[in-house]
């Protein structure tokens, strides 16, 4: 499989030795995962401006949490049968006993998949292949663009290890970390810029949060994959509590049920709907979450004081 593969998942994720003159090495920490990457020698790959925050420039070479090879191949073929999953996007998945395997196709580059990748059942090892003649006009290229670095982490997230969540998340200047979840339309974006005008508050994300549990403490994390404010922070914050938007004439917070907040946040979480295990862990999760966080609708006027109404629920 090294540049013409089939459609089998390798026998070894070894390609070419990491030692390989002239590979390109890159490592990225994202939601508390390093992700390391070797490409094939010769290969353009550059990170892409989002993800830069996110380079472990100290990586050295090291094995990370996720190691991933990236190679050519002169064609690419969908398999035979039917997809365990179809996004209706760019991406289906297949599942066998060799793990799971990713196909991406899009009308821009032909009717043939322009990238593949294949990742064992822990999502620990992985490899990509890029259709050669798909990225001949390109000179440089990120090998885990969009979105492949998103469904590698959210797979690995639902494996027991934390959530994805479509929200906003912000570390306030003495250190609360705040979570701000709602429909399209119901102020997130609105919200990012009245908190990005405080001075001392560190946003972590204006569209998507990684959330994990450490010794029963939750902590949020950025993402690279952000919304209209533009907000890929490398950084991460305690959580502190979760806000529900909705806009309204005036400030007006309002405690929710458990039940009814992790339902609410179960219809914003990413994971891979296809797969049973990983939707009762994130049951089991956003249940235990909400338990331990408090959980308020916050009903808000698009003003600055919107900023002190929720500084002064937590003084």
């Amino acid at each position: 499989m090294k540049h013409s593969p089939t459609n089998e998942m390798p026998e070894s994720y070894s390609v070419f030795p990491p030692h390989a003159p002239h590979a390109t090495r890159l490592a990225l920490h994202i939601g508390g995962y390093s992700l390391g990457v070797w490409c094939e020698p010769g290969m353009p790959a550059v990170l892409d401006p989002e993800h830069r925050p996110f380079l472990q420039a100290t990586d050295q070479g090291r094995g990370c949490d996720i190691e991933c090879e990236v190679s050519w191949a002169s064609a690419l073929e969908l398999p035979k049968p039917a997809p365990d999953f179809a996004s209706g996007g760019l991406w289906t998945a297949y599942r066998d006993a060799s793990g799971t395997k990713f196909y991406f196709s899009t009308p821009s580059f032909g009717t043939e998949p322009y990238k593949a990748a294949w990742f064992d059942d822990s999502f620990s090892r992985g490899h990509v292949v890029l259709n050669r003649p798909s990225f001949a006009a390109q000179n440089s290229l990120f090998p885990l663009e969009y979105p492949i670095d998103e469904l590698v982490l959210m797979h690995r997230l639902a494996l027991g290890e934390g959530v994805e969540l479509h929200a906003l998340g912000l570390a306030d200047q003495d250190g609360s970390g705040y979570l701000f979840l709602g429909h399209s339309g119901a102020g997130k974006s609105t919200t990012a810029r009245l908190w990005m005008r405080q001075p001392g508050v560190r946003m972590l994300s204006d569209d998507r949060i990684i959330l994990r549990q450490h010794d029963g403490n939750y902590r949020m994390y950025g993402t690279p994959w952000h919304g209209d404010a533009g907000v890929a922070s490398a950084g991460s914050a305690p959580l502190t509590a979760i806000y529900f938007l909705e806009q309204a004439p005036a400030h007006q917070i309002l405690p929710v049920a458990p039940p009814q907040a992790a339902a609410e946040l179960f219809a914003r979480a990413f994971l891979p709907h296809y797969l049973k295990p990983g939707i009762e862990f994130t049951l089991h999760f956003l249940d235990e979450l909400t338990r331990s966080i408090p959980c308020s609708i916050f009903r808000f006027a698009p003003t600055e004081d919107a900023v002190e109404a929720i500084r002064h629920a937590h003084a």
